[in-house]
């Protein structure tokens, strides 16, 4: 073994045990070492107006040129609503006494009162007592139409409404987080942190003294910021020659300088001066930075400033198992991290909104931070275009995620007229996959435009085939027609919500005649793209069937028993997709904790283990350490934070050891059926729509669950007993 070799080595032994050995944050916001520079507050309420989804659309493009800018390999398949320039808003403004309207915009304002355009260029008119109607046709180039309006100085963003063509009108969209303050909805909040090396390593002829670098011809150190972030690093040079800097998400990355190989755009050299220079480089994923010149120099003071979404950790939880709580703090920060105006795919590959990754976020991102914009800006990506047609289509079954998501956000924050406000692209959604079924009312990859085939998530070495007509896909269709029937009949079209519960039962009929493996009690793959049957079982349809409540119930345990179906499916350990969290909601429905926790403590912990501090989008903890970066076929393709693999964490918690679960039907019930395995304590705070529920939870001794006003609680004590809370107050069971 080499020298450098042996230095390596005993380098990440010893941070392994250390990291081991002590309480680590893992969220820069909650780590005590990290210096938060600059923080962005949330208004209660938002001041500017815009159309639902366009903020959205906007900001996806501008995601689209940002990784552009920065990273090297980049597809985006699909079309996706299209940012708009122009848009009008009016209300109906009754005023006790006169008043002065005033605005302030994004663009150039026309305005009109009762259809009577107003002349010269002003921001402001007088009304009288009364009723008027206020009509702003707002244009805005390169940026987001949006207004803010206010009368006699306050702000009013309440009931207005929107359209692209003045015809067809919404409720107007606001945030509290984008659009207040007197921040434009485009110009983003962040958090910056300034987070200090967590090592140096001296690697090649340099020497590291209590945070100075002095790096002697053609060597070289690594840096470990243990925070994996965007941002900008920044540090002072002093000496002759040149600097060379290279980042990335791990070691082997980092200390690559084949350019081809890089995953983001290198960056140039920095050519120094003999004086002591300040240098700052370019935005960046980074947690590792290496430094080298090719003549002796002095370096200080590096810091890495991040860039973070500002959050209010609304969710929390703590146990007696350490490395329980790791994954926790690990699974939220993977999240976070991946939080910027969207739930995020990986922010070193691409930094760009996926459907089914960002819908698949909303799930933990809404118990955790409660950002509702973040999550609306993510479903309506997973939306398609307006007026969809075959050749908009990417990957057939992501949009298929969007109603999924919808139906997740209106439970969560009882909120339909947002819902409702999105209605003209949520019935076009459904008619148009209604075009795509064939007889048997299944949709297959052979639609228009496809280029990638169904996507259900990267661990598919049991298929299905992805070019074929895949059995889960079919039953995400119906669980689509489901929710549409339910919003349908809550916006007043009894008609279509008949029509849609007709189609939902239709396919659920056809799925089991054709998929359900009566035997073996689960669901077989689906049909190849020769139409041959595919027979082999993979956990796909049965998670999506589970959520989709078509699983039968008296299967659970052959399909969720240890050395039974899903355990011993080929690479289930091996391989870990970001669709993990889905799956991982369905364990939790069907109240098997120990095992999920299993799977997280064998896989997600390993990673740990191993010393990285976020989840990445896909992995296996058996493969070697170089494979295990490989993604896309590339050396260093893997992102080592994906957002949604936060997901699978944060759920085996707030549904898995709380046992929470909401109904259906009546959204103001809830249910709470703990399992602490073998845990002897666990503390849990998580948010809903009328507050907080908090739980103290004990394996021998009393429990206790603090709730608020305005629904009703069902605390399971044991299988068949059960407390029954109505009324706000702290209860001991």
């Amino acid at each position: 073994m080499r020298p450098k070799t042996i230095v390596f080595c005993i380098y990440f032994l010893l941070m392994g045990l250390s990291l081991q050995s002590q309480s680590i944050q893992y969220d820069p916001l909650l780590d005590p070492n990290v210096v938060i520079a600059e923080k962005t507050q949330k208004a209660r309420k938002g001041e500017y107006i815009w159309y639902p989804g366009q903020l959205s659309a906007h900001l996806q493009q501008k995601r689209i040129k940002e990784s552009a800018e920065r990273c090297v390999n980049v597809g985006y398949p699909g079309k996706f609503y299209e940012p708009v320039n122009k848009t009008w808003f009016r209300k109906e403004i009754n005023l006790p006494l006169e008043a002065i309207i005033q605005w302030e915009s994004t663009g150039k304002v026309r305005a009109s009162i009762k259809q009577k355009e107003l002349t010269g260029n002003t921001n402001s008119i007088k009304l009288p007592k009364g009723k008027s109607i206020l009509l702003l046709e707002v244009i805005a180039e390169n940026n987001l139409p949006s207004v803010k309006v206010s009368v006699n100085g306050q702000i009013t963003s309440d009931g207005w409404q929107a359209s692209l063509d003045s015809i067809n009108w919404n409720l107007a969209e606001s945030s509290p987080v984008f659009g207040t303050s007197g921040r434009r909805p485009m110009e983003e909040p962040k958090t910056d942190v300034v987070i200090k090396p967590a090592s140096i390593l001296p690697i090649r002829n340099a020497s590291v003294n209590d945070g100075n670098i002095i790096i002697h011809k053609n060597g070289f150190v690594l840096i470990d910021f243990f925070h994996l972030e965007v941002g900008k690093v920044t540090f002072t040079a002093k000496g002759r020659g040149t600097v060379s800097v290279y980042v990335g998400e791990s070691p082997e990355e980092t200390l690559c300088e084949d350019t081809k190989l890089f995953e983001q755009k290198p960056i140039e050299p920095f050519v120094l001066t003999g004086n002591r220079q300040q240098i700052m480089l370019p935005e960046r994923a980074i947690r590792y930075v290496k430094i080298s010149s090719d003549e002796e120099c002095e370096v200080s003071a590096v810091s890495f400033v991040a860039k973070m979404w500002p959050v209010e950790f609304q969710m929390t939880f703590e146990c007696d198992d350490e490395r329980i709580n790791n994954i926790w703090k690990a699974s939220v920060a993977t999240l976070h991290t991946s939080t910027h105006g969207f739930y995020l795919d990986g922010i070193k590959r691409d930094y760009l909104p996926w459907s089914m990754d960002a819908v698949l976020s909303t799930f933990g991102g809404d118990y955790i931070f409660a950002d509702k914009q973040v999550s609306l800006n993510s479903l309506s990506v997973a939306l398609m275009p307006l007026n969809p047609t075959k050749d908009d289509m990417g990957i057939p079954d992501y949009p298929l995620h969007a109603l999924i998501g919808f139906n997740q956000y209106y439970k969560r924050y009882g909120d339909f007229n947002t819902i409702l406000s999105y209605r003209d692209r949520i019935e076009q959604l459904l008619q148009f996959y209604e075009t795509l079924q064939d007889e048997r009312g299944f949709i297959s990859a052979s639609v228009g435009g496809v280029s990638w085939g169904f996507v259900p998530g990267w661990a598919t070495r049991r298929r299905p085939d992805r070019k074929g007509t895949p059995t889960y896909a079919q039953i995400m269709l119906y669980y689509n027609y489901k929710i549409g029937a339910d919003f349908c009949e809550k916006w007043g079209d009894k008609k279509l919500a008949k029509h849609y519960r007709a189609k939902a039962i239709s396919l659920k009929d056809s799925i089991f005649k054709h998929f359900w493996d009566e035997r073996q009690g689960v669901f077989i793959n689906g049909y190849t793209k020769n139409g041959e049957l595919d027979k082999i079982i993979s956990h796909h349809a049965q998670y999506w069937a589970i959520l989709a409540d078509i699983f039968p119930e008296d299967k659970y345990e052959n399909l969720f028993a240890m050395f039974a179906m899903l355990p011993t499916i080929p690479y289930y350990k091996d391989y870990v997709s970001f669709e993990k969290g889905y799956e991982f909601i369905a364990y939790s429905k069907a109240r098997k904790v120990e095992q999920m926790w299993n799977f997280l403590l064998d896989v997600f912990g390993d990673w740990l283990d191993q010393g990285h501090t976020r989840f990445p989008e896909n992995f296996s903890y058996r493969k070697s350490k170089n494979e295990q970066l490989v993604f896309y076929s590339r050396p260093y393709g893997l992102s080592l934070c994906h957002g949604a693999n936060g997901v699978p964490g944060i759920v085996a918690v707030l549904n898995g050891i709380a046992g929470f679960s909401q109904s259906d039907k009546d959204f103001n019930h809830y249910t709470i059926h703990p399992d602490l395995m073998n845990l002897r304590w666990a503390n849990i705070e998580f948010p809903v729509k009328e507050g907080k529920i908090k739980l103290k939870l004990t394996k021998d001794g009393t429990n206790q669950i603090e709730i608020p006003a305005g629904y009703k609680v069902d605390f399971i004590i044991k299988d068949g007993i059960k407390a029954t809370f109505t009324k706000a107050g702290t209860y001991n069971l």
